[in-house]
């Protein structure tokens, strides 16, 4: 199977096509894709949150302990009435610490390395997820994250297989058939993961707007564009009196 370097260079790349992708097909700002390939590497690397081991893994807890951080804090700001600042706080570092030292630890006792964690229905159930609590009212680009997530997902399961088969010697190992499957050899954690993935996708259905086609955008004003612009409108006024 892949190591963590080969599962993160080729989520990226994966990453950096599926943005071009999206601008091109869809007019996404750069802006987004650079999001969206952001998610995309770290969603090459959830797979592994089973495994016991890692250094860098632990790393990658932090990041997405610090993303599950900042969206709580979004999601509290969103109430009515607003909260004091000190439920923010708490809500901040209950979320980090939930994610950094907890799921990590419960997924590792619930399942073994490279059982339901590596499959299509735990793809399916991050995908969803991530839509459900990206923290934007917006259908489309829940759902370009969400697709973002996915691939970065898939993009593990698909290298692991690659590197299950040997060429040269024509041969495949014992771990081939290990990633992209559709259960686990434990029948309980399959009913769970399905039970999970059926709930997830209930929550999707009563947030999908009446038109399957919409897909909306919000407008994105960086300040950075109208700095630059304004320093190469100066430039030009200078250079062409």
């Amino acid at each position: 199977m892949g190591n963590y370097r080969q599962h993160i260079g080729f989520a990226w790349f994966l990453g950096v096509g599926y943005s071009v992708a999206t601008y091109l097909m869809l007019g996404v700002h750069w802006f987004y894709g650079t999001v969206a390939t952001l998610l995309t590497t770290l969603g090459g690397l959830l797979p592994d949150l089973d495994s016991a081991t890692g250094v860098e893994l632990k790393g990658f807890t932090g990041i997405l302990g610090v993303l599950a951080a900042v969206a709580v804090w979004d999601s509290v700001g969103r109430a009515d009435p607003r909260p004091i600042f000190e439920v923010h706080l708490w809500a901040m570092v209950l979320a980090y610490i939930g994610v950094r030292h907890g799921l990590r630890r419960v997924l590792s006792r619930l399942s073994k390395h490279r059982g339901i964690s590596h499959s299509l229905p735990t793809c399916a159930v991050w995908g969803l997820a991530t839509y459900l609590f990206y923290p934007s009212n917006y259908h489309g680009l829940r759902v370009l994250m969400g697709v973002a997530v996915m691939v970065g997902f898939f993009s593990h399961l698909l290298l692991d297989e690659i590197c299950s088969v040997d060429l040269r010697g024509a041969r495949v190992n014992k771990a081939f058939g290990t990633a992209i499957k559709l259960w686990a050899p434990s029948p309980w954690t399959t009913v769970a993961m399905y039970g999970l993935l059926a709930y997830l996708s209930w929550l999707t259905i009563q947030r999908w707007p009446m038109d399957p086609t919409t897909f909306d955008l919000p407008a994105l004003d960086i300040p950075i564009q109208r700095y630059a612009s304004a320093l190469a409108e100066k430039i030009r006024r200078a250079t062409h009196p």
